[in-house]
């Protein structure tokens, strides 16, 4: 009687516990919760704390396969939450002042960029074995650029309270992520 006790007690904990994890395992599992709509063209992206939607940069290139030297990024939203995967457009103040870019040089098929938020960290696009990819700086290692990550103010949402830059060393193949404070 004793073991047969442990047993029925032992189902159902675990009934318990598989009725009150699978929603959170399935919510994981929702690609409207996890995907970035990545495309062959994305180069890196940013998301924020404020919500889910995600600001993208893919390779802009020319009939021949090059980057556009004039405008060597496209620069769109996609919405994550409301209509999941919908492209957006940056307004005007989103570009000019946050999400956009400066060419700051170009030479030989290598096209050197600066985000309007943040002059001070240059943005190498070039090609990388048979694909384009940013190049920058990340933790002082040289890395490609992957993802950055805005982390608001609770009470502010147009004050950075830090960013993260992720991306992987471009020797050893490692991840690498560099916090930086305003």
């Amino acid at each position: 009687m004793n073991v047969m006790s442990h047993k029925i007690t032992y189902i159902v904990i675990c009934f318990v516990h598989i009725f009150c994890c699978l929603p959170i395992l399935l919510l994981a599992s929702d690609p409207k919760t996890s995907d970035t709509y990545p495309n062959e063209k994305r180069l890196f992206h940013i998301e924020r704390s404020k919500n889910r939607n995600i600001v993208c940069y893919d390779l802009n290139t020319d009939t021949t396969g090059v980057p556009d030297e004039k405008k060597p990024l496209t620069v769109y939203w996609i919405d994550r939450e409301e209509h999941p995967g919908q492209r957006g457009e940056l307004s005007f103040v989103q570009e000019k002042l946050a999400y956009g870019y400066t060419v700051a040089g170009k030479q030989n098929g290598v096209i050197i960029i600066e985000l309007n938020a943040v002059r001070n960290r240059k943005i190498t696009v070039e090609r990388n074995g048979q694909k384009y990819v940013c190049r920058m700086d990340i933790n002082q290692q040289p890395s490609v650029l992957q993802k950055i990550y805005v982390k608001t103010k609770t009470n502010h949402s147009l004050q950075v309270e830090y960013v993260d830059i992720e991306g992987f060393d471009l020797t050893t193949g490692a991840s690498v992520t560099e916090r930086i404070f305003p």
